[in-house]
């Protein structure tokens, strides 16, 4: 009975075929309120795109992680820094 309506309910809510694209979309914040409610349904009932979507939040949780870090070893000189401006300013005022 259990299975039965498990697949239903994958039917009427949402086949996992779909769920990874709603993911990356909630993810990057561009959900809609209705697709962030049947996918919050689809995750609860199906462990494997539970399972995907924990993955896919811990990778994306690394990767700022390092991205985080390299930002902090980037310095730049304020010779470069004085450079960059004046080119700038030159550009705009053309």
């Amino acid at each position: 009975m259990k299975a039965l309506l498990s697949k239903l309910i994958h039917i009427i809510i949402m086949p996992c075929n779909r769920v990874p694209m709603l993911i990356e979309q909630q993810n990057a914040g561009k959900l809609s309120f209705m697709k962030k409610i049947r996918l919050r349904m689809h995750l609860y009932i199906c462990k494997l795109c539970a399972a995907y979507a924990l993955k896919v939040k811990q990778i994306d949780r690394l990767l700022s992680e390092e991205l985080s870090e390299e930002r902090k070893k980037i310095k730049f000189k304020e010779v470069d820094i004085q450079h960059f401006k004046e080119e700038t300013k030159r550009k705009i005022n053309f």
